[in-house]
């Protein structure tokens, strides 16, 4: 999925979307998510207040804070799982602070699980954390490889603690090495406290050819196996 420089504002395309458009441009406070309901303005204002967050503001030569999918259009954004389907109250419950590293090496989203993101009573589910993972590692991979695009083609995963819900949780990605069009990454999800829930390695690959292409070409050939099943079941 094409992206363009994450150092400035780019056009917005639809309807193909990319994980990385959760760094298309630096935060500013027109740029701010305004909160939907009362208790996302509650969870904002807590999380601009986490020492995390404070932190990471404190030291502009090594981070900068972005804008978690700001080119997501309003038309495509319910189909989109994070920026989308999987946010909301009691779910990821407000936008995300989200830091790059002034190198393009390394990401920190800053994030809240609800209560309806659960596999087992109020522990949420091992499926959303890797949803994290993957989405805080491709934001590291993808600005450094060609094209800046790319897909995941290897997740690893170790959880390593039960995760309550309805809390903070800090996502970090690192970039450990490229190799033409392969880059590797390792992250960690860890809990405000400190307590290591989970960690990974992924390795992302970029495509030989432009995304939308490949989206094109899968789309036709859904089109046609519909034709020809549709074909096949006439009398």
């Amino acid at each position: 999925m094409p992206i363009s420089a994450m150092t400035q504002e780019a056009p917005v395309v639809a309807p193909v979307k990319t994980l990385v458009e959760a760094m298309t441009r630096e935060e500013t406070a027109t740029t701010v998510s305004h909160p939907t309901s009362v208790r996302e303005q509650e969870l904002q204002q807590e999380l601009e207040t986490l020492e995390v967050v404070q932190d990471h503001l404190s030291k502009p030569e090594l981070w900068r804070r972005r804008t978690a999918y700001s080119l997501v259009t309003d038309d495509y954004r319910i189909h989109h799982l994070t920026a989308g389907t999987l946010r909301g109250d009691n779910k990821l419950g407000v936008a995300p602070a989200l830091f790059q590293s002034t190198d393009d090496s390394q990401v920190v989203s800053v994030l809240h699980v609800g209560k309806s993101l659960c596999g087992h009573p109020n522990i949420v589910h091992g499926g959303l954390l890797a949803t994290i993972l993957d989405e805080i590692t491709a934001m590291t991979a993808i600005p450094n490889l060609p094209g800046k695009s790319g897909f995941t083609a290897n997740l690893n995963i170790n959880y390593r603690h039960p995760c309550i819900a309805d809390q903070f949780v800090i996502a970090h990605s690192e970039l450990t090495s490229t190799e033409g069009r392969k880059a590797f990454v390792k992250a960690t999800l860890k809990t405000i406290e400190g307590t290591l829930l989970a960690d990974a390695t992924a390795l992302f690959i970029a495509p030989r050819i432009p995304v939308a292409q490949i989206t094109e070409q899968l789309n036709q050939a859904k089109a046609a196996a519909k034709t020809e099943s549709e074909q096949q079941a006439q009398p």
